[in-house]
């Protein structure tokens, strides 16, 4: 049976849908009577639903906007907009983005692998919103979206994959050239156009046209588990004193520099989790996981309740990791 526990970091689930009547989010001037109307029945519908907080983009300082898109909770995408807004819930795992590309990006993020969690808990939402708002559909298009390729059920899958070993032996490059051939597509950590820092890739449905919510989820679920059987493959592969002599080496700087910026903890904590996966190291991989959200530079400001200089951050950086690194 395959361990996805220690290859899937997270599951994502997202839905775009648009409103009748209301342009296109990047044709919206202000004036537009609707718009209020649904900022009002989005908020009363999400209040209904779970425990949240809401923001319009422009009332969050550039820093409080740079953390939240380092915790995936909004996109790069959202803050261009001068009529953009979020709802976020308490704990973080639903955020329905409003006046992104489209009126509404509803998502659910969960920790490890529950994909099918993550879509029961935002199409509940999305249930509870369509009820309230004329959402754009039409056959045979399906929904309607500022994107072609999200026509249809407008729908997402994703989930966050640790890949080690298959980077290190360069196989993780042939599969990103064979998903494009199966409608899905294997990316950076914050999707399109971005690196996969700390070995970290995401697995996603490339279109949504012409396909319904269960094959997508379906085609996406058999992709992780053949790539966590890849990953277990190069694992056994690439295991010998070489790659075992660098995670200790990498477990040593992170357990006792008193420095780190963002590239050096990534490229090592990457090995200090190969080598918990290998059983060489006794530290949680949840909580590596969570450090990496918040050792990032603009979370580690905002909890500071400062702007924190290169240096500052650096060497709080190090004492957090320093402690996380004691077993």
């Amino acid at each position: 049976m395959v361990n996805t526990h220690k290859t899937v970091i997270s599951s994502r689930v997202r839905l775009a849908r648009n409103v009748n009547g209301l342009p296109f989010p990047n044709r919206l001037n202000g004036n537009e009577g609707r718009l209020n109307d649904f900022y009002v029945k989005t908020r009363e519908v999400c209040d209904n639903q779970f425990k949240n907080k809401f923001w319009k983009v422009n009332s969050l300082s550039p820093l409080q906007l740079s953390a939240l898109i380092e915790n995936h909770v909004i996109s790069p995408a959202l803050c261009e907009n001068d009529f953009g807004a979020v709802i976020i819930s308490d704990d973080r795992t639903i955020s329905i983005m409003l006046n992104e590309e489209d009126h509404l990006r509803e998502q659910c993020i969960l920790s490890g692998y529950r994909l099918d969690e993550a879509y029961r808990t935002i199409e509940s939402v999305d249930m509870a919103l369509r009820s309230k708002l004329d959402i754009a559909f039409k056959m045979p298009y399906g929904h309607l979206t500022s994107c072609p390729t999200n026509w249809g059920a407008g729908m997402r899958a994703s989930v966050m994959m640790f890949l080690p070993a298959m980077a290190l032996n360069h196989t993780v490059d042939l599969e990103i050239r064979n998903m494009h051939d199966m409608g899905l597509t294997l990316r950076g950590v914050y999707g399109e156009g971005s690196s996969a820092d700390g070995f970290t890739y995401q697995i996603s449905n490339q279109s949504a046209v012409g396909v319904g919510e269960e094959e997508i989820l379906h085609k996406v679920k058999i992709e992780v588990a053949r790539l966590c059987e890849l990953e277990e493959q190069a694992e056994r592969a690439i295991r010998g004193i070489s790659i075992e002599d660098s995670i200790w080496r990498a477990y040593g700087l992170l357990r006792y520099a008193k420095k780190i910026c963002v590239k050096e903890f990534m490229d090592n904590v990457a090995l200090v989790k190969l080598g918990v996966i290998y059983g060489i190291l006794d530290i949680n991989i949840d909580v590596l996981n969570k450090l990496i959200t918040d050792i990032q530079k603009n979370t580690l400001s905002l909890n500071a309740r400062r702007e924190l200089n290169a240096n500052e951050r650096d060497i709080l950086r190090a004492k957090m990791v320093n402690e996380k690194m004691k077993f």
